[in-house]
């Protein structure tokens, strides 16, 4: 060969070489088995391992579990000269730092003729927020996919990447039989191993390959491209059973899909259609749609939610809804102490559902502030006057737990000034408080602005005793179930002085709710209840009589009932 032939053969490699490096800090050839059969590159820095040590070994042993399993899936998936990119995999934990997760981004290409089963990666280090090392994603321990909460924001996050970049982003769940069966038929090892299998068939098709969960027994979603079909992600599970001689009709796979199609969807749209379909899904499976294909009652559902989220908004925005006030009164001499702020809609029609529907579709922030908002108002209107009004607004649990809600409510109250301590809050247990730790930030954020803090419906819920271990309040509202029949029942009674006795050693005040008849008020005075509100001391009503009446008491002709 002649030096000119051979300069111009070095001088390809080199470059070649040199482009591979420019995208990559690691680069390595396996076998059909993952082995290293060549490495080059910050070998040590990256992987922990010298490269002598590395030659001959399986590359999947350096890896974490569930991600051995995923890169496995991912070589038997490719073609004679097909190619993934952005596959992110977790190395196997160092014992010297067991809290450090290491992660990398591979790019593998099959090599080009179907007779030569190499594999070409190119690695790079992953780049990790320090949102996700502070607190990393809760994953099942099976299939490595994420659980169900997890996953709905991965998912969000997920669609709403898809549609910046113009693209269709779709959301398939896939139903098969329960653990416990595949454990009857295979085994709970070799049962294991196929839901791991099939957790990384998901990853696989996911868009960013991670937003695929385990939202249930038996029940898997993975947000896609419309792009991967769901037929071919339907597939790659049924190909996986039958690796472990499980067939169709023993898998009993199920799979239906929903597109998101288009832009007038909103961002917050599109979080609360995923929270629904996936919440819908998880406790009733596709079984649960109405008539027809699972994927028209997808479509169906998807618009109604549409109309009630664009019709629940025009309500908020265009200030349609109405306020009612209730007084809540001292019992030793019935003074007002302060109104709760009531939510009514046009046409009288009761809030509850809307409400709950505004929760299950993370909606219910931007009705609680519009409900702050309107107190804000009233006071700022009776301060005008001259006049002394303290309000109580409701908050609920996911409000509260939601960071952004709290600052922007914080933003909003500045127009109150010192008079912040007139505007309280009562935390509502229509959604269950999940993260307790963090309702405690938020709720010691609320005080320290001066905002008094009550926890409404206190005995409705088991967890209203968690509740007050770990967040410091300084009101109780007892349910009103526990009151109206106090004046006849030993047990309700006792129920209440429990509560009381609780109260009083932590130096909380008591409300107590539904006080409709004048037996009652006097039984709540002698047990030591602070404040009560109930038709005996007034109605809710559209107005707010100033200056208030000097004290409330039952209205003569009066209808004693609740509702």
């Amino acid at each position: 060969m002649s030096a000119s032939i051979a300069d111009r053969l070095r001088e390809e490699r080199d470059r070649f070489v040199g482009f591979a490096f420019a995208n990559a800090d690691l680069l390595l050839e396996l076998d059909n088995t993952s082995r290293v059969l060549w490495v080059g590159g910050a070998v040590k820095s990256i992987l922990d391992i010298d490269q002598g040590a590395l030659i001959g070994q399986p590359f999947m042993k350096i890896l974490a579990d569930e991600d051995a399993v995923l890169l496995g899936a991912a070589l038997r998936s490719l073609g004679p000269g097909q190619r993934r990119r952005g596959l992110r995999l977790g190395l196997r934990k160092n014992a010297a730092e067991p809290d450090l997760q290491r992660t990398v981004e591979a790019c593998i290409y099959r090599a080009f003729e179907k007779s030569d089963e190499r594999f070409f990666l190119s690695i790079v280090r992953a780049q990790i927020s320090v949102a996700k090392q502070e607190a990393p994603r809760q994953r099942d321990r099976v299939t490595g996919l994420l659980e169900a909460v997890e996953f709905t924001q991965a998912a969000t996050d997920a669609v709403k990447l898809a549609r910046q970049s113009g693209k269709t982003a779709c959301l398939t769940l896939i139903e098969i039989c329960g653990e416990a069966e595949l454990k009857n038929m295979l085994g709970a090892e070799r049962a294991e191993a196929l839901l791991g299998e099939i957790g990384a068939q998901l990853k696989l098709h996911a868009i960013d390959h991670d937003s695929a969960g385990r939202v249930a027994d038996g029940k898997f979603s993975v947000t896609h491209l419309e792009s991967e079909s769901p037929a071919a992600i339907a597939n790659a599970i049924t190909k996986a059973g039958q690796s472990y001689d499980i067939d169709d009709k023993a898998l009993k796979l199920h799979e239906t899909t929903v597109r998101f199609h288009g832009s007038s969807l909103g961002e917050q749209d599109v979080d609360g259609i995923l929270t629904y379909i996936v919440g819908k899904f998880t406790t009733e499976g596709t079984a649960g749609m109405e008539s027809g294909t699972a994927d028209q009652y997808l479509r169906k559902k998807t618009a109604e939610i549409l109309t009630r989220v664009v019709s629940m908004r025009d309500l908020i925005h265009e200030q349609k809804i109405n306020l009612h006030y209730q007084p809540i009164v001292s019992l030793v001499d019935r003074y007002q102490h302060h109104y709760e702020v009531l939510l009514r809609l046009p046409n009288g029609r009761s809030p509850f559902e809307d409400v709950k529907f505004a929760e299950e579709i993370n909606i219910v922030h931007e009705l609680d502030l519009a409900v702050a908002n309107g107190a804000i108002r009233r006071i700022l209107e009776a301060n005008g006057k001259k006049h002394h009004l303290c309000l109580a607004v409701n908050m609920s649990a996911k409000s509260l737990l939601n960071e952004s809600f709290i600052t922007m409510f914080e933003r909003v109250t500045e127009r109150l000034g010192e008079d912040r301590k007139k505007l309280m809050v009562e935390v509502t247990e229509s959604a269950k408080l999940e993260d307790l730790a963090q309702a405690a930030k938020a709720v010691d954020r609320l005080r320290a602005r001066g905002h008094a803090v009550c926890l409404d419906d206190f005995g409705a819920g088991a967890s209203s005793l968690p509740y007050l271990q770990q967040l410091t309040v300084d009101l109780v509202k007892i349910d009103g179930v526990y009151i109206r029949n106090i004046h006849d029942s030993l047990r309700e009674r006792a129920i209440v002085e429990g509560v009381l006795t609780t109260c009083k050693c932590l130096g909380i005040r008591t409300v107590a709710e539904m006080v409709e008849k004048e037996d009652q008020h006097r039984i709540l005075l002698d047990l030591g209840v602070d404040l009560g509100q109930g038709w005996l001391y007034g109605r809710p009503a559209a107005e707010i009589p100033l200056p208030a009446p000097a004290r409330f008491g039952k209205r003569l002709g009066a209808k004693e009932a609740w509702g």
